[in-house]
């Protein structure tokens, strides 16, 4: 009987260990947006997201939840569509590009890597284009 109460005692405390669930730590959490400037609509509301060290502005994007469709990886990475909104949809001209921190990207966002500090907005632009003058 002894036993029993032992092996059932061992029993419940392991169930319940392998019940835990890790947490993810975040390491990286900069802010992101995404917005449609064509139709003046917010898809994505300002908010932080969680990141590992070294992940870049794709990943804060793909960290939103959103729906995304892209193309290529790393500094080839090209965003084509966002929630449905896709490129040339607006015209010839219209594309996602990204602003990190108030500047227009400079890589691609595959490459580009972030910090917490770091405020990144995705727009759906009419004229790309012109979005980097």
């Amino acid at each position: 009987m002894k036993r029993l109460w032992i092996f059932l005692l061992l029993m419940s405390f392991l169930a319940a260990c392998g019940g835990e669930k890790e947490t993810a730590t975040c390491e990286v959490k900069p802010t992101i947006s995404v917005y449609n400037a064509a139709a003046e609509e917010t898809i994505f509301q300002e908010k932080s997201v969680c990141l590992k060290e070294g992940e870049t502005v794709l990943d804060a994007l793909k960290a939103t939840g959103l729906s995304i469709e892209s193309s290529g990886n790393g500094d080839m990475a090209y965003v084509t569509a966002i929630e449905g909104v896709a490129e040339k949809s607006e015209g010839q001209a219209s594309a996602w590009v990204y602003a990190l921190n108030g500047t227009p990207g400079d890589e691609g966002s595959g490459a580009k890597k972030v910090k917490s500090t770091d405020v990144i907005q995705w727009r759906f632009e009419k004229d790309a284009m012109a979005f980097f003058e």
